[in-house]
C-alpha cells in the first residue's frame, strides 16, 4: 500500500482535530461542573437529567402548595381562636348579670356583648394574602356584614354573595395523588350545638344576644337558653379547629416526604450530571500531554518539504 505525505498529513490533521475536541469537551465539563452540556454529549443521561429536573421542579411546586396551605390554616387557627376567646367574654359577661343589676348596667354589659360580637364579624372576615378565607370560593367579598340598627343592636348578616358559593370547598394538590380540602366554609364556623339549623345560626344566635339584652327589662330566663346555646356555638369552633389542626399536621407530614424525595433526586441527579473535578482535571492534563506530543510528532514526520528539493 503506497502511503503519501497528503494521506499522513490528512490523518494527522484528524487527530489533532479529536485531541482539540476532547481538550474542548473536558474544559467545558470543567467550567460547567455537568457532565452533559448538550444532548449530542450523551442522549441517554440527558433524557435522564431532563426528567429528574422536571420532578424535581413539580415537587418543589407541591411543596410552594404546602406552604401557601400552611400559612391560609395557621390563620384560619388564629380566627377561630379569636372568636371562641370572644365567645369566653360574650358568656363571662352574660354569666355576670344578676337580679340586682340596674338598667345602667345592664347598658354596660350590652355595649360590651355588642364590641364581641362586632369583634367576632371582624374574626370571620379575617383575609389571607387579599383572600377571605371563611367566604368559601368567593374570596374577593367579605362573607359577613356587621349591621346596628336605631336602636342600638349589633347583628351579623350574611353577605348575599351566592350561598351555595359559599359552601364551596378550596382544594389544592401537596403531592402526586394527593388532594387537601384547606378551607372552612361560613357555614361550618356558624353551626349551634352541634347541628346546623341553618347557615346563619351562629350570627343568629349573637344577633339574638344584642336584641335581648336591649330590652327593658331583660327576660333572664330567655339570656339563659342563650348562654347555653353559646356554649354549644363554643363547642364547635373548638371542633373546627382540632379539625384545622389535624389538616396542618396532614400538609406538614406530606411536606416533610416531599422533602425527601427532593434530596434523593438531587442526589441522583448529582450522580448523572455533576463531573468529578479532580478525575476530570486529570484527564484534561492527559489530553493536554497528547496534544503537545502530537504537535512534536509532526515536527519529525513533515520536516521535508518541496523547498528541500529545490535547493
Amino acid at each position: 500500500m503506497r502511503i503519501t505525505n497528503g494521506s499522513m498529513m490528512n490523518s494527522y490533521l484528524r487527530e489533532v482535530q479529536n485531541n482539540l475536541q476532547t481538550m474542548d469537551k473536558l474544559n467545558t465539563q470543567l467550567n460547567t461542573t455537568k457532565q452533559v452540556n448538550k444532548i449530542s454529549d450523551d442522549p441517554l443521561k440527558t433524557i435522564k437529567i431532563l426528567n429528574l429536573n422536571n420532578e424535581i421542579e413539580n415537587v418543589e411546586k407541591y411543596n410552594y402548595n404546602c406552604d401557601e396551605i400552611t400559612g391560609w390554616l395557621d390563620l384560619t387557627d388564629e380566627a377561630l381562636g379569636s372568636i371562641s376567646n370572644l365567645s369566653t367574654d360574650i358568656k363571662t359577661l352574660l354569666t355576670s348579670i344578676s337580679g340586682t343589676f340596674g338598667k345602667d348596667e345592664i347598658k354596660a354589659v350590652q355595649s360590651q356583648v355588642n364590641e364581641k360580637i362586632k369583634q367576632i364579624g371582624e374574626a370571620m372576615n379575617t383575609t389571607y394574602a387579599g383572600k377571605y378565607i371563611f367566604g368559601g370560593s368567593i374570596t374577593d367579598e367579605p362573607p359577613v356584614k356587621i349591621e346596628t340598627d336605631k336602636d342600638g343592636n349589633v347583628a351579623l348578616i350574611v353577605n348575599n354573595l351566592g350561598e351555595s358559593k359559599l359552601d364551596d370547598k378550596l382544594n389544592t394538590v401537596i403531592s402526586s395523588g394527593i388532594t387537601v380540602d384547606y378551607n372552612l366554609t361560613l357555614n361550618e364556623i356558624t353551626k349551634t350545638n352541634g347541628k346546623e339549623t341553618g347557615s346563619t345560626s351562629g350570627l343568629e344566635l349573637l344577633g339574638e344576644l344584642s336584641k335581648k339584652l336591649n330590652e327593658d327589662p331583660i327576660n333572664m330566663e330567655d339570656i339563659g337558653k342563650l348562654s347555653k346555646d353559646l356554649d354549644g356555638y363554643m363547642s364547635d369552633i373548638l371542633n373546627n379547629r382540632a379539625i384545622v389542626g389535624a389538616r396542618t399536621n396532614t400538609v406538614e407530614q406530606v411536606k416533610d416526604n416531599n422533602e425527601k424525595n427532593i434530596l434523593e433526586m438531587k442526589s441522583s441527579l448529582s450522580v448523572t450530571q455533576d463531573v468529578n473535578v479532580t478525575e476530570k482535571f486529570i484527564e484534561l492534563k492527559s489530553a493536554e500531554m497528547v496534544y503537545n506530543a502530537s504537535l512534536q510528532v509532526s515536527s519529525k514526520l513533515f520536516n521535508t518539504t518541496i523547498l528541500d528539493y529545490l535547493r
